[in-house]
């Protein structure tokens, strides 16, 4: 009895194994290989990273690297490709990074070593905070037109 009991395990065991192979052997085959995104446009000889996407997919800021500075970008989707980088029209003085949108696309957060003397003047020693910005009214204006 213990013997035909061992039996039924060494089989059901060399049957998950089999069927383990396969799978891995599936998923090797049909695993995505990642690839630049929209090069020479976006991704080039500056350091890039961080994107984040309008809901639409439209917009897409980024943060790019250029030596101590640090700004974030911003492209828009055109029947090319992305329309040439800028700096995104609040940043480019301070440090800025790090971008993420939220779900909705009403309101972009981002690191930044900017100061808020007004609110912040008892810990603003010169290191990154948070920053939170409103893109709704821009976002109407943008898509309105």
């Amino acid at each position: 009895m213990l013997h035909r009991l061992f039996a039924l395990l060494a089989g059901a065991l060399a049957l998950i194994g089999a069927f383990a192979a396969v799978g891995l052997r599936a998923a090797e085959a049909t695993s995505p290989q990642p690839e630049i995104f929209a090069p020479g446009a976006i991704s080039g000889p500056v350091g890039v990273d961080c994107l984040t996407f309008a809901p639409d997919g439209a917009i897409v800021y980024f943060d790019q690297q250029a030596g101590a500075s640090g700004f974030i970008m911003e492209s828009h989707r055109t029947r090319d490709g992305w329309s040439a980088p800028r700096i995104a029209s609040f940043s480019g003085q301070w440090q800025d990074h790090d971008p993420a949108m939220a779900p909705d696309g009403s309101y972009l957060v981002f690191t930044s070593n900017r100061a808020d003397l007004a609110r912040m003047r008892a810990w603003d020693n010169g290191n990154n905070h948070i920053w939170r910005l409103s893109l709704a009214p821009w976002l109407a204006a943008h898509y309105a037109a």
